[in-house]
């Protein structure tokens, strides 16, 4: 017999003690890998899913803002048509009537009171051409339009909010 039989059957107990020793280390190394990996593996399927959720609520959100703007300027489009077509109605009614406007009707405007101060003699002086240029149906036209982009706007405004959480 060699040195190295008659060794292992010497420390017999001692080796089989060793080699179940390093079985089950590396078994626990194995199971406590595992078991990790799983971990490792659900945290990012939750990470995953949680992206995928922004990602869907903001994909939806896009959509409904586009869908919200798309609605305004349709109706936006729609409102400026038809007060377009009922302008020349509101001329006869409006600040535009051509009727006189008799003197008993208007209010006298009493002279300023002493502690006021006169206006600046260049307070937003017109030229002749610009004074002829705007007229009192441009005005209304304009002032119309004015006021149905207002109201779009703080529609569209109402319409936006309602989306953020």
């Amino acid at each position: 017999m060699s040195w190295i039989s008659r060794f292992v059957y010497a420390n017999w107990n001692y080796l089989m003690g060793a080699l179940v020793l390093l079985m089950v280390f590396i078994c626990g190394v194995q199971i406590g890998e595992s078991r990790i990996q799983r971990e490792w593996n659900s945290e990012k399927l939750r990470v995953a899913l949680v992206v995928a959720k922004q990602e869907q609520r903001a994909a939806d959100v896009q959509q409904s803002q586009t869908q919200i703007n798309r609605e305004i300027s349709n109706e936006y489009a729609k409102n400026a048509k038809a007060l377009g077509s009922r302008l020349p109605s509101l001329r006869t009614v409006g600040v535009c009537s051509s009727t006189p406007i008799s003197a008993g009707s208007v209010p006298t405007v009493s002279e300023a009171p002493a502690g006021a101060a006169s206006p600046p003699a260049d307070a937003l002086s017109l030229t002749v051409g610009d004074a002829g240029a705007v007229s009192c149906a441009q005005l209304s036209k304009d002032a119309a339009q004015t006021t149905l982009m207002l109201l779009e706007v703080q529609r569209w405004y109402q319409e936006q909010s309602a989306l953020q959480p």
